[in-house]
């Protein structure tokens, strides 16, 4: 598959979950249900898995400062 014919692929999906979240909108939960979700499925995955450091430098968390001071009054 080239190039080409995945970002087509890419776009027609992104166009059917586009239509498809216009269709089924999401109802309104409380921030502590979607944490205790996140939660289980972080109990889900393996102990090794939970225990890798996947950004050891703290890269993303920098970054994400960064474009949080911009933010700032």
């Amino acid at each position: 598959m080239t190039l080409r014919q995945q970002l087509e692929l890419r776009r027609r999906q992104w166009v059917a979950f586009n239509r498809w979240e216009a269709a089924h909108p999401a109802s309104a939960r409380d921030p502590g249900e979607i944490l205790a979700d996140l939660g289980a499925i972080w109990s889900w995955l393996p102990p090794e898995v939970r225990m890798e450091d996947p950004d050891p430098k703290k890269l993303g968390i920098r970054k994400m400062r960064a474009a949080l001071a911009h933010l700032r009054p």
